[in-house]
Formats: C-alpha cells, structure tokens, sequence
C-alpha cells in the first residue's frame, strides 16, 4: 500500500503537460449543489484539463449562485437524468445527500462516466457490492473524496514511512473528533437519524478509517468495537465510538470517532514504529537524528478543520486527471475506497453485535 505514496506526491507537484487551447478539456457535471461541491468546484477550475459543464441540484439557486461566484460557463439542468446524457460530460461530481450515492454511481457507471465520489460511497454492505461490482465491469475511473490523504502534514508522515524514518510500523491510530449538530446543513439526513442507513463511521469516521488503513501499509482482517451516547441525545446511532483492528501482516491499531466532544476539531494521529514515533504535530526518530533528545514538530498544514473549504481537493482532483489521462488507478480508486468502507461497516457491526468481526466481508 505504500506505493501509493509515490502517486500522492508526484501527482501533487505535477506539471501538466500544455495540451493547446484546440484540445478537448474533460467535462465535468456537479450532481448536489451544496457545501462540498462547492469545495470541489473551486479545485476543478485550477485545473487546465477540466472544464464544468453542467450543474444540476434540488433548488436551482444553488446552481445559479455557483455559477455566478465562480463565473462558470454552463448548463443548469432539470434531472441527473439530463447530466448523464449530456454529450460535454466525461465526469461526474456525486456531492448529494449519502442515501443517494449508491443508486447514482450505478448510474453513471452505466453510463460509462468516471466518478467522483463524495463520502460516504454506500449506506450498507449490499450497496458497497454493487457499486463494486458496476465499476470494475464498466472500466472507468473513480475517486473517493478521502481529501485527508493530500493533506500536507499527511504527505509528511507518510514520506517518512516511505523512507524509513519510523521503521516497521506496528501500532496505527487515527481518530476523528468533530462536534457535529444543527449547524450543518446535512445534519437532518447524515448526522442525527438511522433513516437511509448513516452511522458515525459512515458519516465522517471513515476519514480516520481510510488513514488508519494507508498508514498501517496492510488491510485489516479483524475489528472489534464499542459506541455509546456520550450526553448528547439528538442522534439516532452512538456518535461515539472505538474500535480495535488487527491487520493481516499481524500487526494492530485503534480508530474512534466522536461527533459529540467538546473541543476544537482533531484528527488525532499516532504511530509507532521499530525506528520512531508521532503523536500528531510532533515526531521522534533518532534513524534521522541520531543526536535527538526530545520531541520534534512538522511545520506543515495539520488537520485541524472540518470546514470543507480546507480541504486539499485539488490534490484529489489533479489526481482522477492525471489518471485519466495516464490511463492508471487514482489514489482513492474504487478497490481502495471499499476496502475502507468495508472496514466502516465491520465496525458498525460489531459495535451492534457486541462481537468480533472478521474481514473481509465483500466478495472480493
């Protein structure tokens, strides 16, 4: 799995090559209007190759006032319908609410588009398996919107991985921490009901999910996990929880998530390895600094917001491009994407079971 930290950083200081103004630019049509999508919208016009072609959202306004703040030349649509069958569209942007993603990337599968992708991907083990399934019969590119993994001080940790700074890592911990309620435009269908299928991994855990499997460098094949209502009672499903995971080279590691803490958002990040050691900004690793006493700190980017305009996605974006166009998997490909929403759901289900649970649980 490290390798794909050589896709991460030479996508991320890629220089495009100039393709003239007479060539095609790849059409790009945003389904979902809203917050995210206009994070995405925002690193798709930073990029010479892309183009948005079309927008197509529950309330036009949406599409109208997206248009006009980024002076966009496009079609405003009436259906999803009308998006897939627009001759301009080689991509398309999946930003709607989460109960509607599977249905739409069936779709547009069938329709031989490549995907973008908002988190999460699926509601359920059965959705994760036809989503699968359609994208690998259909050949065509996908992207996750996992942006975590373009950040700089991820970048950081994983090139010192790759490098050896850490060793052998035999511990992982990713945790997401972020107070979530009615100030969210998606909390009545993502964050405080069972209805549609979301659960806190699903929601937003899956971001330290997906992390905790890419540092770990190998897939898990065990999790056992408890949730709980810590004091908050407006959500349906425990909003916290932590789970232990066991991964195939033997080794282990921990993710948990909380929507009901209250503190500053954190993505809490630890790693131990045979060589060296992080605790979130901070490292030690004497493979390095043989001379090193105390504690040393990256000075980069950390993940400390949960404000989608933080996000890095124009690394993600840059990266389904550059696949495109160099005809390889990106990053978040769809094999890499089920596997950490495979992992969400072990942990849904154990945390409902009261059991261990053994991967993998999708038909590989």
């Amino acid at each position: 799995m490290y390798s794909e930290l050589v896709v991460i950083v030479s996508v991320s200081v890629y220089n495009f090559l100039d393709w003239g103004d007479d060539m095609k630019k790849l059409g790009v049509g945003i389904i979902g209007v809203g917050w995210v999508a206009g994070a995405h919208a925002t690193a798709m016009v930073q990029n010479p190759h892309l183009k948005i072609v079309a927008l197509v959202s529950r309330r036009k306004e949406s599409c109208e006032a997206l248009k006009k703040q980024l002076s966009l030349d496009c079609d405003i649509l009436n259906s999803y319908e009308d998006l897939l069958n627009h001759s301009e569209v080689d991509i398309v942007d999946i930003c709607t609410p989460n109960a509607m993603h599977c249905e739409q990337v069936l779709q547009a599968a069938s329709a031989g588009k490549h995907i973008i992708i908002e988190k999460p991907i699926c509601m359920n083990l059965e959705e994760l398996q036809a989503e699968l399934n359609a994208i690998r019969k259909a050949k065509v590119k996908t992207q996750t919107g996992f942006a975590s993994r373009w950040n700089p001080h991820v970048l950081s940790i994983m090139s010192m991985i790759k490098k050896g700074g850490l060793g052998e890592i035999f511990y992982t911990e990713v945790d997401y921490y972020h107070e979530i309620g009615p100030w969210w435009s998606g909390y009545n269908w993502g964050a405080n009901t069972v209805k549609g299928g979301p659960s806190a991994s699903l929601v937003a855990g899956c971001h330290a999910v997906d992390l905790t499997r890419m540092f770990a460098g190998s897939e898990a094949t065990e999790v056992f996990a408890y949730g709980t209502f810590g004091h908050r009672k407006d959500y349906e499903y425990p909003p916290t929880y932590a789970a232990v995971v066991k991964f195939s080279n033997g080794k282990i590691g921990k993710t948990g998530n909380s929507f009901e803490n209250e503190c500053p958002y954190v993505m809490n990040i630890i790693l131990h390895g045979s060589k060296g050691s992080i605790i979130n900004e901070k490292f030690f690793t004497k493979e390095w600094f043989p001379g090193q006493e105390g504690w040393q700190t990256f000075n980069s980017t950390m993940l400390d917001s949960g404000d989608v305009r933080h996000h890095p996605f124009k690394g993600m974006v840059d990266d389904l491009v550059d696949a495109i166009l160099q005809d390889r998997e990106t990053v978040n490909n769809i094999e890499s994407s089920a596997k950490s929403h495979e992992l969400c759901l072990a942990i849904d289900k154990s945390i409902e079971t009261g059991e261990e649970v053994k991967l993998p649980l999708l038909k590989w």
